[in-house]
């Protein structure tokens, strides 16, 4: 399963092994002498999912990209590249506000025996 943020584009292509293309209608040729433009985002997937728009133009002897299937698609978070990094720094961040209070609690309290 391929992970797109969003998942309401027409139609997903894999660029490179860093880049997901997603054309906002399917590119198509517009027949002898027309162009169209067509809008896109790239999601750089191995960059925190950072996207960029812009706008493609297509042409009579332009080369039409593939589509991916769409139930390869999903924008379920688990299938993130990069979920395994969010769960240590969850867990990290865990860690350290749990400490922090118990230790706050613990001289809260011991405060109280003192008086």
């Amino acid at each position: 399963m391929i992970y797109v943020p969003d998942t309401s584009y027409a139609c997903y292509v894999v660029q490179n092994d860093t880049t997901l293309r997603a054309y906002k209608t399917k590119p198509y040729n517009p027949g002898y002498g027309n162009t169209i433009n067509i809008d896109y985002r790239d999601y750089y997937y191995t960059g925190n999912y950072l996207y960029q728009d812009g706008t493609q133009q297509f042409g009579n002897y332009s080369q039409i990209p593939v589509c991916l299937d769409n139930s390869v698609l999903t924008n379920n978070f688990y299938y993130r590249n990069d979920f395994d990094r969010i769960l240590i720094i969850f867990f990290i961040i865990v860690f350290f506000v749990f400490f922090t209070l118990k230790k706050f609690i613990r001289v809260f309290f011991h405060g109280f025996r003192e008086c």
